[in-house]
């Protein structure tokens, strides 16, 4: 603690923070400064940002209190208060609407979503960042409100690489901190102060000196705490014993000790203080106001009280504890009548709510549309959470029969929570809506909502068909509760259902006259109708765009990449998701942007390029964790890590993945989850176990999904495994399946595959030159599918064939091109599949130590003058994968050129010279 003398006792303590400050260099980290309540957690915080600013860091502080905790954003307009004037110039108009509004530097009629303030919020931080290091200090964090944390977490989850410091400061018995969670932490444990520090602290604070037998009595029954031995300490000088080494006149505890010194103070002094800990940091004059009465002789006794410190104008506690106990001394009655005075005093229409949220919710219609008032213009600012808050309580004053009234608020608020990423309250608010709803449309609405957050998704089939008794005649809500019941379906597996109830959908929205109602109703049609089998429809697409050019993750646009991805488009997809991420992270559009963001992450997954894919789903994830989503990106990263052969990884994200989706009844998930566990224990040779759980996903697929495969692509696995099985029957109605569709769509995707599988069930029945000559025409179809695994696998199982047709040289090949592709995308599992057929060729002959297949088509490529990208784009390889080769064919060649390498080349297409094209 500090004197005029300096620092008393914290030496080592503020040592740390000094060193900490120093090391801090160009990624982000944070110090967490823990202990138990009165220990000097604030005063050592304060100290920190003291130092540093004398080392040049921008500083950006917040202090948040309990009273403040329901005030949108406040903590944001703290920390960026003294900042605000520097936001970006360049920052996206939507961003910096977001901003302006969320600071209260701005009012806007539309809401504006929470996530824009976010993603505005880590722009501002990047930009002060790139100007100086820069520190942000917040003092009992766990009183700041739910808007600024949220918008704080998650952009301090991403601001790895900057040259940002964090403060915090929290009491030990206090959950851990989200802000903390993806940062480099420092912790500072706060501990007892030493008895001699005890004593200088009392001599410097106090002007008093203890004797030993009294300060040892001080010191024992404080255990160090410097608040709680100063309040001890106090008391024996205000009751004149200082020297009377046999009592202690006071308390034990903390809390009881303050209020103590409390209530030697007058009732008009209490009144003053109690009025001050339900406001936010009041001014002297706004406490006057408040009171009606002048207050300074009230503040004057509380501050010689060592109870408050109003020096610069604005009244705040000397310790967070000390207003934590005057509003807890307080009777419930009292502090109901004290919000009650304030909200009638106060002008700014959010802090009256906010005192009216804490008066008793007695029916008062003016009190519950002023509430109304508020929770709109909390949304206005992006602060959803405290906009579903102050709509809640504004039910709550709704008089007792207002059915209309009641119906209206409630659906309000869940809107709200649904906004803020609250689905269990938003649940609980529709719930709370149809209790006495009247029927119509906007019951049809509230059903629709309700049926969308439902788990099990089967409920949302049943209140689907409730909101369709309801909808009545008005063909924009019937629309939309066909496209929800649609989408329902879809996930439970019956796709047949889903373009049912989407052609509907779009009937209802062409007599709607709602251009986007249509536009959605379209694209949804188009989604379901690939699904079904009716190929990609792209007149539907074009049609629902031109009505809807949204990015959102329901949009035309979003659902065409779907298609386009599962249809093999993955070019295609790629730029249109890229388009789409970029402008739901521009708008603050959250849950879209995961969305996106996952379905990057399923590219990067069949591309091969596994660890894009794991940045992806992670990246998908957070984003949902904020949102409170489902976890759907858990197979995506599981999948990848299989391939790499991480296999206990992907079992347990997989595994976790599995109990959500049946928790959910979601056969999609359920599929794709059972395909990884399917997968890891097939690339394990396990194949009895593989196809338990392989068969249940296709027995989940096949009876309502059975046109078009899309993203789903367990059929493949389930037959090699049955194949290795000698389950023939099964594999090959299977494999008759997948010909069937194959013929049907024409996709690259299940035309390779699907040959593939047919020549594992012709080579099983010893068919070894149908399975040959099927399996070129699989390769052939893999010349029009970016997808390294699948390729490799083909050629493995070809490299097999034509070992078993005793064509040994070209198995050879063909086995070390497959060995090439898993080992280029670390494959390696698959990798030693592929060395064990090698090495069951026996050793290579000096005959064939040349060029392998891989060496001979980079080089033939070389030779029709293609660059390294080109090669690598056209093999399915890395570039670097490519150099690789190329060096080597140039230590076998002996030259050092590329026009070298062309040369020998030509030298060597003579028929002597030529390499053998068929085995021994």
């Amino acid at each position: 603690m500090a004197s005029a003398q300096g620092t008393v006792g914290r030496e080592s303590e503020l040592a740390s923070i000094s060193a900490f400050l120093d090391a801090a260099g160009d990624r982000a980290t944070a110090l967490l400064i823990e202990g138990e309540a009165g220990i000097g957690k604030s005063w050592l915080w304060r100290e920190a940002v003291r130092a540093a600013e004398d080392r040049g860091y921008r500083v950006l502080t917040c202090q948040p209190t309990e009273s403040e905790a329901a005030i949108g954003f406040g903590g944001l307009i703290d920390l960026l208060d003294s900042w605000a004037d520097e936001i970006p110039a360049d920052l996206p108009e939507p961003q910096r609407w977001a901003l302006e509004a969320a600071l209260m530097r701005r009012s806007s009629d539309a809401a504006v979503g929470h996530g824009a303030v976010a993603v505005a919020l880590l722009a501002v931080l990047r930009q002060l960042a790139r100007a100086a290091p820069t520190l942000i200090a917040i003092d009992d964090s766990h009183w700041l409100d739910v808007p600024s944390r949220e918008a704080l977490a998650f952009a301090l989850r991403r601001l790895t690489s900057e040259p940002i410091t964090v403060i915090v400061t929290r009491r030990r018995d206090r959950l851990a901190d989200v802000l903390l969670e993806h940062l480099l932490v420092t912790r500072l444990a706060v501990p007892p102060m030493s008895l001699g520090a005890t004593y200088q602290l009392v001599h410097a604070r106090l002007g008093v000196t203890l004797a030993r037998p009294v300060l040892m009595r001080v010191y024992e029954t404080s255990g160090g705490n410097p608040l709680f031995s100063l309040e001890l300490a106090r008391a024996l000088v205000d009751r004149g014993r200082v020297g009377d080494v046999g009592h202690l006149p006071v308390p034990q505890r903390l809390g009881d000790l303050i209020r103590s010194r409390l209530e030697d103070l007058p009732e008009g002094t209490r009144q003053v203080l109690l009025l001050t800990a339900a406001m936010a940091a009041p001014s002297v004059q706004e406490l006057q106001q408040a009171l009606g009465r002048p207050v300074e002789r009230h503040l004057a006794r509380a501050e010689l009280a060592g109870v408050i410190d109003s020096s610069d104008g604005t009244v705040r506690f000397s310790h967070p504890l000390m207003a934590a106990t005057v509003y807890d001394a307080a009777t419930a009655a009292e502090r109901r009548m004290v919000h009650r005075e304030l909200a009638d005093a106060v002008r700014d229409p959010e802090e009256r709510a906010r005192h009216l949220a804490l008066t008793s919710p007695e029916p008062d219609e003016a009190l519950a549309a002023a509430l109304d008032d508020a929770s709109a213009r909390a949304a206005s600012r992006g602060a959803t959470d405290v906009a579903a808050t102050f709509a809640q309580r504004a039910l709550e004053f709704t008089p007792a029969g207002d059915l209309e009234a009641s119906f209206r608020r409630a659906t309000a608020a869940g809107a709200y929570a649904m906004a803020a990423g609250d689905r269990a309250r938003a649940r609980t608010l529709f719930e709370r809506a149809l209790v006495d709803a009247p029927a119509g449309p906007g019951r049809a609405e509230a059903l629709r909502w309700l049926a969308e957050l439902s788990t099990p998704l089967g409920q949302g089939i049943a209140l689907c068909d409730r909101a369709l008794q309801d909808a009545g005649t008005d063909a924009a809500v019937a629309s939309r509760i066909h496209r929800t019941r649609g989408a329902i379906s879809y996930f439970l597996g019956d796709v047949p259902a889903a373009e049912h109830h989407a052609g509907l959908g779009v009937e209802l929205a062409e007599r709607s006259g709602d251009d986007q109602v249509l536009g959605m109703a379209l694209a949804e049609l188009a989604h379901w109708t690939y699904c079904g089998g009716g190929g990609l429809r792209r007149d539907l697409f074009e049609r629902a765009i031109s009505l809807d050019g949204s990015a959102g993750a329901s949009s035309p646009r979003s659902h065409l990449a779907k298609v386009v991805m599962d249809n093999d488009g993955h070019d295609e997809a790629r730029a249109l998701l890229t388009l789409l991420l970029d402008d739901t992270m521009e708008t603050g559009d959250l849950h879209s942007a995961s969305t996106h963001q996952f379905h990057l992450a399923e590219l990067d997954l069949w591309a091969g390029e596994w660890t894009a894919a794991i940045e992806h789903a992670q990246k998908s994830l957070q984003l949902r964790q904020h949102l409170d989503q489902p976890r759907a990106p858990l197979y995506v990263e599981a999948m990848a890590r299989a391939c790499l052969g991480d296999l206990d990884h992907a079992r347990t994200l997989a595994e976790a993945g599995l109990a959500e989706a049946r928790r959910a009844e979601d056969v999609v998930f359920r599929m794709q989850n059972l395909h990884v566990l399917g997968f890891a224990e097939l690339s394990l040779g396990n194949h009895e176990a593989a196809q338990s759980l392989l068969g249940e996903a296709t027995d989940l697929m096949r009876p309502r999904w059975n046109r078009e495969f899309g993203d789903c692509h367990v059929v493949p696995d389930e037959i090699e495994v049955l194949v290795a099985l000698g389950e023939l029957a099964r594999a090959e109605d299977l494999a008759e399946w997948m010909d069937a569709v194959a013929r049907a769509t024409q996709r690259a995707w299940t035309t390779a595959t699907g040959a593939r599988c047919r020549a594992l069930v012709q080579a099983a029945r010893n068919d070894l030159d149908e399975a040959d000559a099927t399996l070129e025409r699989a390769l052939a179809a893999h010349e029009r599918l970016r997808m390294p695994l699948e390729l490799g696998r083909t050629l493995l199982t070809r490299g097999v064939v034509q070992r078993r047709m005793r064509r040994r040289g070209v198995a050879r090949e063909t086995l070390e091109e497959a060995l090439a592709l898993f080992e280029d995308r670390g494959a390696t599992l698959w990798a030693e599949r592929a060395r064990s057929e090698i090495a069951r060729l026996g050793v290579r002959s000096a005959a064939q130590l040349d060029l392998t297949p891989v060496e001979q088509r980079i080089a033939q490529l070389v030779a029709q003058g293609c660059t390294n990208r080109e090669i690598a784009a056209s093999l399915s390889l890395s570039r670097k994968t490519v150099e690789a080769n190329l060096s080597r064919s140039y230590r076998k060649l002996d030259v050092r050129s590329r026009a070298e390498l062309v040369a020998r080349l030509s030298v060597r297409r003579g028929p002597a010279s030529a390499p053998s094209a068929a085995g021994p």
